[in-house]
């Protein structure tokens, strides 16, 4: 049986794209990227926009996983996590994309901080500590 791997925060897609690219708080992003993990939801889309600018996915995610970031499975505590998102986004009138809800169901189900570019999220009032990285 393999340990579960300690992850102090979960980072979004905009995050490690962010560090990827050298755009706007990469380095924030840097910071955290060794002991976070990612949704795997949230990591099929760092692949595709990697891939969208002509980088090789196997070789993407090689860097990713030596630099130390978690692959984290999305499984059926997180899908359900994903309601409780969407009815705090109902009460604050917020709305996010499918895969925002995924890294936030994400970083409730493992009790860890979550890593994002969206000062938004804070106003979902949900029960994790959300750090904007911009």
């Amino acid at each position: 049986m393999t340990p579960e791997p300690e992850v102090r925060a979960v980072v979004d897609a905009s995050a490690v794209l962010a560090w990827i690219f050298d755009e706007q708080g990469a380095d924030v992003v840097e910071k955290v990227l060794a002991v976070s993990g990612i949704s795997a939801v949230n990591f099929a889309e760092v692949l595709h926009k990697c891939e969208e600018r002509g980088m090789d996915s196997d070789e993407t995610e090689a860097d990713l996983s030596a630099y130390g970031l978690t692959l984290l499975p999305f499984g059926g505590d997180e899908a359900r996590q994903v309601l409780a998102v969407k009815r705090a986004e109902v009460r604050a009138g917020v709305r996010l994309s499918l895969a925002d809800r995924c890294c936030l169901a994400t970083a409730l189900t493992w009790e860890v901080p979550v890593v994002v570019s969206d000062n938004a999220w804070e106003l979902l009032r949900l029960d994790v500590e959300v750090t904007s990285f911009r």
